[in-house]
């Protein structure tokens, strides 16, 4: 009679763990409230995205600056003062100036020093963008591994308790003789390997929270809420992906870190005629009032005077001339780093789309074929058990098979969530997943 009650309880262990662990905690990727309140996070506290801002803010600053004339040159003083006691009234050269005068640039050259300014900016900004998308995908991707970890304790567990049953139950056939030994054994082995693997995705959980905890700038032990994964209703509820083609091509046109590369050339380009206009020559506009004090019993008059200079660039073929060509050179840099940007960016997203639909697929097989099969082959050898027509090592063995397929559609269904938050990210325009 006992041993008849620990085959049932064992058989109530097999039918508990045949269903996902956490089905009515799990949420779809689009939906995924937890990551997003992440994510938020992250965006509002991490030093990287506050490093990019301020950026953004010291090249809006330098905008207006680079597009102003320089400060004018304000001169104040005397001339031909009496020796030996320097005095003012005793001579009719003696006079006050007060000169002031202002450099002009050759018409365009403001506007191009702005121009280079306003392209820096938009790089900048673009490169913000980028950041926010990458810290988005690197959350989602530690965020995954975290639940991935959290479910894959929580399906051990269960199998720690069905192990526990087949020790006991093997155990008391033993004693009865009904058995052998090596059913006892077999079966503490399998529990002891359990616990090391056990071992092991505790210190994965760990290092997944702390990478979690890095990125939204808090201490690597602070609790996260975590979503369990449910590989059967992720299942339910993935959607075909577009076509790659498509793909590659909404990212060529939207992602910041080809809007950051095109920055570059605009700015390199605007850099070639502000040298070109810097060999132009720069006008001095001077104007000067001289006071003349009464000397000799008659008093002087004042004089006003205007001048207007012009900068001779005669060794422009030894400056400016070869920063222009230094900034075409740069130029054409930045447009082959903006093609090669753009080969890059179209790699990743093929990757990424193809790893999507892979995991897709393996998502489907697992959840519609490996794992009823798994399921099945279990049932059927512990009823062959029951009636002594299995031994207990086979039934551990495709016992092992179902916990591993279980974890193996667990991973998977992971890696599909993380990927398809990257596939978005290389694609769209927000950066929320």
């Amino acid at each position: 009679m006992q041993v008849r009650q620990l085959i049932l309880t064992a058989s109530a262990f097999v039918i508990a763990s045949a269903g996902p662990a956490h089905a009515q905690n799990s949420a779809p990727v689009a939906g995924d409230s937890g990551l997003q309140s992440l994510v938020a996070e992250a965006l509002a506290r991490n030093p990287s995205v506050a490093q990019r801002q301020a950026a953004v803010r010291a090249a809006t600053l330098r905008i207006r600056p680079a597009g102003s004339l320089s400060d004018p040159m304000l001169t104040v003083g005397v001339m031909d003062l009496v020796l030996p006691h320097f005095e003012f009234n005793q001579s009719d050269f003696t006079e006050a100036d007060v000169e002031l005068s202002q450099e002009i640039p050759w018409p365009g050259a403001l506007g191009a020093r702005s121009g280079v300014m306003r392209a820096a900016a938009a790089s900048a900004r673009a490169e913000e963008g980028t950041v926010r998308r990458d810290l988005t995908t690197a959350m989602a991707v530690a965020y995954y591994r975290l639940g991935y970890t959290v479910t894959a304790l929580e399906t051990r567990r269960h199998q720690r308790e069905l192990l526990d049953a087949a020790v006991q139950l093997s155990t008391t056939r033993y004693a009865t003789g009904a058995a052998p030994q090596s059913d006892p054994l077999q079966a503490k082995l399998a529990r002891d390997r359990l616990r090391s693997e056990a071992l092991a995705l505790e210190s994965e959980r760990v290092a997944a929270l702390a990478a979690v905890n890095a990125l939204r700038n808090r201490a690597p032990g602070d609790s996260v809420p975590v979503t369990s994964i449910d590989p059967a209703a992720l299942r339910a509820g993935a959607a075909p992906q577009p076509p790659a083609d498509s793909l590659v091509a909404l990212a060529l046109a939207t992602h910041p870190r080809l809007a950051a590369r095109r920055a570059a050339v605009d700015a390199a380009t605007r850099t070639i005629q502000v040298e070109r206009l810097g060999a132009r020559p720069n006008f001095t506009l001077t104007l000067r009032y001289g006071y003349r004090p009464r000397a000799f019993t008659f008093n002087f008059p004042d004089f006003f005077s205007a001048f207007v200079g012009l900068r001779l660039p005669i060794w422009a073929w030894r400056k400016q001339n070869r920063l222009a060509d230094a900034a075409r050179a740069d130029s054409t840099g930045a447009a082959a780093e903006l093609r090669d940007a753009e080969l890059q960016l179209s790699r990743e997203v093929t990757e990424a789309a193809a790893r999507v639909q892979a995991s897709q697929q393996r998502l489907a097989l697992l959840v519609d074929g490996v794992l009823p099969n798994a399921r099945g082959t279990v049932e059927s050898v512990l009823r062959s058990y029951q009636v002594g027509r299995a031994e207990f090592l086979t039934l551990l063995s495709v016992e092992d098979a179902r916990y591993r397929a279980e974890l193996e559609a667990v991973a998977v269904a992971a890696d599909y969530q993380a990927q398809l938050v990257m596939l978005r990210q290389l694609t769209a325009g927000e950066t929320q997943p």
